[in-house]
């Protein structure tokens, strides 16, 4: 699989190895094999079930197929073996987030719809932010937090978008700021901020509102916090992204200086 990866240019996902362990261990995934060798290699991560009625959405996070190859005589048979074991495991679709046109026609072709699409923002000049309004108390976070965040973030997403507490802890771990909002002295909302080198934008991992606190200017005073962070650390701007259909959080982000940029990425979801 790493060597497949590291070969073609049709590929999608990580091309760090310990990213490509993770769907290998899970049973569900596909791998293609021609005269020996790869040929092609579909990752498939299964989540724990979450909402009610309970969702186990799965993510197609890792995908190759070589070079050399049509991409639907290797994805077709793939998926073929995929999706009968998902559906044994009580899944409930299998969702795939990508600009590249390759795997988006293929997936297309086979049975795929385009639900959404995820756009990415940028603001360029975060010194240039208003002053937030004290809506509520922010104060730092930590690793000691993580069921506070994975609660926040339980209410405040629909499944698809709630990801797995691995990865929602994996974000509280690397960022490097991490805050939460506490609204008479409960906690109503968190917001995770990154940034890796100068010169480069921050980055507004994720931010959330319990439902019961949206609508009180809370989650522009996370935005806010985010693009505070920016300066403090000498980046070149906030970056963030957000589904087309959350018409109120564009509007937000549209409002605090925020412009749309590159990449604008399709939700591909199979439902089963």
């Amino acid at each position: 699989v790493h060597a497949l990866l590291a070969s073609t240019w049709q590929r999608h996902g990580s091309q760090m190895l310990d990213d490509q362990v993770t769907p290998l261990q899970g049973g569900l995934s596909a791998i293609a094999l021609a005269h020996g060798s790869a040929a092609g290699f579909l990752g498939v991560t299964l989540r724990a079930p979450a909402g009610s009625p309970p969702e186990a959405w799965a993510d197609l996070g890792l995908v190759a197929v070589d070079a050399g190859r049509s991409v639907q005589s290797v994805l077709a048979p793939m998926l073929q073996e995929v999706l009968p074991a998902l559906a044994a495991n009580g899944c409930t679709g299998l969702v795939c987030l990508t600009c590249q046109d390759w795997l988006r026609d293929g997936l297309l072709h086979e049975g795929f719809a385009e639900t959404d699409r995820v756009i990415s923002y940028v603001n360029d000049n975060p010194a240039l932010a208003p002053a937030p309004s004290a809506v509520a108390q922010l104060r730092p976070s930590g690793a000691g937090d993580i069921g506070t965040i994975l609660a926040l973030n339980a209410a405040a997403f629909a499944p698809l978008w709630r990801y797995s507490d691995a990865t929602v802890i994996s974000w509280l771990l690397t960022s490097q700021r991490a805050v939460i909002a506490y609204l008479a002295g409960r906690p109503v909302g968190f917001v995770l901020s990154s940034y890796s080198s100068p010169k480069d934008y921050a980055h507004l991992i994720r931010v959330a509102v319990h439902p019961d606190a949206q609508g009180r200017g809370i989650g522009r005073q996370l935005v806010l916090d985010g693009l505070r962070f920016a300066v403090e650390v000498g980046a070149a701007g906030l970056a963030l992204n957000t589904q087309a259909s959350n018409a109120t959080s564009r509007r937000l982000y549209g409002s605090l200086g925020f412009r749309p940029a590159e990449p604008v990425l399709s939700v591909l979801v199979y439902k089963l």
